[in-house]
């Protein structure tokens, strides 16, 4: 009788820690928990200063912010308003896995922007490039160019800068 009590115990002991083991593992991991709701952005600030240190200027940065917050909301009608030329075939790149292309063009425009005569130079560390026609008194600037990789013609100025 003992020796079966004893197996009792020692079993119930095992379940106990095996159900609390589980337990504590699983609390606070529920992966639906860790992702934030959809509508919410996931996005930090733009700079207001290039690599060098400068302010951007007003009117540059009115369309950097637009494209942004366009980008951070998933928003494509607002964006297409800041692209130089927003075709059926760009926009269908932009949402391109669920998206992702929006995040890591907030994410390319969180960065230091490289200021030249022509507008701004964005450069992700992973490859990606915004451009921002500077524009004229009569047309603001807009995102003429965006690529996910460098490999485009604005790709020897993220080089030749600074480091990232």
């Amino acid at each position: 009788m003992r020796r079966r009590t004893r197996w009792l115990v020692a079993g119930a002991v095992l379940l106990l820690l095996l159900g609390g083991t589980g337990w504590l593992a699983y609390r606070g991991n529920d992966p639906e928990a860790a992702l934030p709701p959809p509508d919410e952005p996931v996005c930090g600030a733009i700079r207001m200063v290039d690599r060098t240190g400068r302010p951007i200027a007003e009117q540059l940065v009115v369309p950097v912010a637009a494209v942004h917050d366009a980008a951070c909301h998933r928003d494509y009608e607002a964006l297409s308003e800041w692209m130089e030329n927003p075709s059926g075939t760009r926009m269908a790149e932009l949402r391109a896995n669920d998206g992702a292309p929006l995040t890591i063009l907030a994410q390319t425009l969180e960065g230091a922007a490289i200021t030249d005569q022509g507008g701004l130079t964005y450069c992700h560390p992973h490859g990606a490039i915004a451009v921002f026609s500077r524009g004229t008194p009569a047309h603001q600037g807009q995102l003429t160019v965006f690529t996910l990789t460098g490999d485009n013609p604005m790709s020897a100025a993220c080089y030749d800068a600074s480091p990232r």
